[in-house]
């Protein structure tokens, strides 16, 4: 009896009350040094990751963020279309401006009105080839009398004018010669008479 009686009695200690919350959802219990995540939710599981609104709003700030990145894409495809322009029509030039200083000065004149057709890779079509395969077009237009500074005027010193075309791309009139088209890219190569 004696020892039911002493479980009875009240204790020389208080209880323990409630632990008092602490900030970010840690609560802190009497006599530890250490926190617990405090529970929340049904059965006493803990509420993780991001609700429905969090989601939707990172979403519309991703979206609004991708729009002008996407508005940039044409303005970089143009730019990437003329890089590769002017990177065949520079190849195209070399091979013309070393055929026309190859050529004996008194039939240079002969090249004018000639047009090469090319392919993408700036290889020059056989003259057999359908010219509706062609990529660019190239043609000379030569001058053998040239101005010189002070007015002057030598016969022995030819303007040679290499035009390209790009016969794909867009363009602001449809003449398809190049030495007659606005859109051509022209070249001005000097070339003296040296007695050949």
């Amino acid at each position: 009896m004696k020892d039911m009686a002493l479980l009875s009695t009240p204790s020389l200690f208080p209880r323990e009350t409630a632990p008092a919350a602490r900030p970010g959802g840690f609560v802190a219990c009497a006599g530890r040094h250490r926190y617990r995540p405090l529970r929340t939710g049904a059965l006493g599981r803990r509420r993780t990751g991001f609700t429905l609104v969090e989601v939707a709003l990172a979403l519309g700030i991703i979206a609004m963020a991708f729009v002008p990145v996407l508005g940039l894409l044409p303005v970089g495809l143009d730019v990437s279309r003329k890089a590769i322009d002017a990177t065949i029509a520079s190849q195209i030039v070399q091979k013309l401006t070393n055929e026309a200083q190859q050529t004996d000065f008194s039939t240079l004149s002969t090249l004018s009105g000639i047009t090469s057709y090319f392919d993408d890779q700036g290889i020059q079509l056989p003259d057999t080839t359908n010219v509706a395969d062609a990529i660019y077009a190239a043609g000379f237009s030569v001058s053998t009398a040239t101005s010189l500074p002070a007015n002057v005027t030598t016969q022995r010193l030819a303007t040679v004018t290499i035009s390209i075309l790009n016969t794909k791309a867009s363009r602001s009139d449809k003449k398809t010669d190049p030495n007659e088209s606005r859109d051509s890219h022209k070249y001005v190569l000097l070339i003296p008479d040296n007695g050949r």
